[in-house]
C-alpha cells in the first residue's frame, strides 16, 4: 500500500511546528510575568522543551548523529575503521550509516533536491510502509 495523506496516521497530518504556536506564545507570556516579579505562578522559570532542545535540560547530545556527520564531512576517516571503533568509540551502525549515505547521497557539501535527497526519502517511506 502506498502511503498517502488519507491513510497516514491523522496525528501526523495534524502535527504542528510549535516554535511559533500557542505553546510558544504562552511561554513568552509567562517569561514576561516572571521578569516583572510575578510570584503567583507555581514556577520560577520557563524551559522551552517544545523546540527539540533537550540539551537545555542537561541531556547529553546524541552521539550517533554527530558521529555520522563527522564521517560524512571527512570520509577519509572511514579508511581507519579499527581506529574509529577501538580508539574513538564509534559503533558499527554509525559507520554503516555513513557508508550508506555516502553511497546513495554522495557529498554533504552540495545542495540536495528542495524536497530532500531521493534516497533518504525512499528509505523513510519504506520504513513507514
Amino acid at each position: 500500500m502506498r502511503l498517502t495523506r488519507d491513510n497516514i496516521n491523522q496525528h501526523v497530518v495534524r502535527a504542528e511546528y510549535a516554535v511559533r504556536g500557542e505553546l510558544a506564545v504562552k511561554s513568552e507570556e509567562f517569561r514576561a510575568r516572571l521578569k516583572k516579579g510575578d510570584t503567583s505562578l507555581p514556577f520560577q522559570h520557563v524551559i522551552s522543551a517544545n523546540i527539540g532542545n533537550p540539551q537545555q535540560l542537561d541531556q547529553k547530545p546524541i552521539t550517533f548523529f554527530r558521529q555520522v556527520l563527522s564521517l560524512l564531512e571527512n570520509p577519509e576517516l572511514l579508511e581507519k575503521e579499527d581506529v574509529l571503533i577501538n580508539a574513538l568509540g564509534y559503533k558499527t551502525d554509525v559507520i554503516e550509516r555513513a557508508r550508506w549515505l555516502l553511497k546513495h547521497v554522495g557529498s554533504v557539501g552540495a545542495y540536495s533536491a528542495s524536497a530532500g535527497a531521493p534516497a533518504i526519502k525512499e528509505s523513510i517511506a519504506a520504513f513507514l510502509e
